[in-house]
């Protein structure tokens, strides 16, 4: 078997227990099924202190998913704290940005979700509204009380687009769990997806080397099939990656 081998960036975090607090590195189960129900095999990369460290696994890569977790501190895109902002980690935002420049050095495909597709933005100079209540926008609930299985809202879907293809539909009903939304799209990325009230939901480079969802498609496998075809892009890009490592060049 030479499958292509998906690295899942690690979520840190302290978990309180009995007379003692642990530091964690992990990430949900729901995204390593995703990757290998689609046929990859995925393994987690952990936040490090210096994020070159892990340049070593991040070169045995065939393609990088970014998946949820905390706010991105807006010091990344030059901005103070807002009043909503959640628990932000400069550690793991740079070890993240160092994982997204790595990658696009080597022209390796990545899958962003929710804090995945915010912070790739932010690398390709793009921002984001801190909070939705900035943009001033009459939005929807886009962080349901619903299982995370459930989809909620309806995100419509431009023709013609990957996105467009991956889905099959015009629209797609997804689950919503986020408080921030992207405000200037960074470079090379295209709006394809956006939910009824202007909140861009689904973005993508060119060569479709880059994806980025807001949803969390990982969670929808079994209630919207069609999900799964994202997670099947990535392992797909990621396992022409794997064969083009292979090719010595002349």
């Amino acid at each position: 078997m030479n499958k292509p081998l998906i690295g899942v960036l690690g979520i840190k975090t302290e978990k309180p227990l009995p007379g003692q607090k642990v530091t964690m590195d992990y990430v949900n189960e729901a995204y390593n099924k995703a990757i290998m129900d689609a046929g990859g095999v995925p393994f987690l990369l952990p936040v490090p202190e210096k994020p070159n460290t892990l340049d070593q696994l991040l070169v045995m890569c065939d393609g990088i998913l970014f998946p949820g977790g905390a706010d991105v501190d807006p010091k990344f895109y030059g901005e103070q704290p807002h009043e909503k902002i959640g628990p932000v980690h400069q550690q793991w935002d740079a070890f993240w940005f160092h994982a997204l420049d790595f990658a696009r050095n080597k022209k390796m495909p990545v899958f962003g979700i929710c804090r995945g597709m915010q912070l790739i933005n932010i690398g390709l100079k793009g921002d984001l509204y801190q909070d939705i209540s900035e943009s001033g926008l009459k939005h929807l609930i886009h962080s349901q009380k619903q299982n995370r299985d459930y989809p909620l809202h309806e995100v419509e879907i431009v023709q013609g687009s990957l996105f467009h293809e991956l889905m099959g539909a015009e629209g797609v009903y997804t689950n919503t769990f986020h408080h921030q939304i992207v405000r200037n799209v960074g470079k090379g990325l295209k709006v394809t997806g956006r939910t009824s009230d202007g909140v861009i939901e689904a973005m993508e480079n060119e060569d479709g080397s880059i994806l980025l969802v807001q949803f969390h498609p990982e969670e929808l496998q079994n209630t919207v099939p069609a999900t799964r075809n994202l997670f099947k892009h990535l392992v797909n890009k990621a396992a022409e990656f794997r064969k083009s490592k292979r090719i010595t060049p002349k």
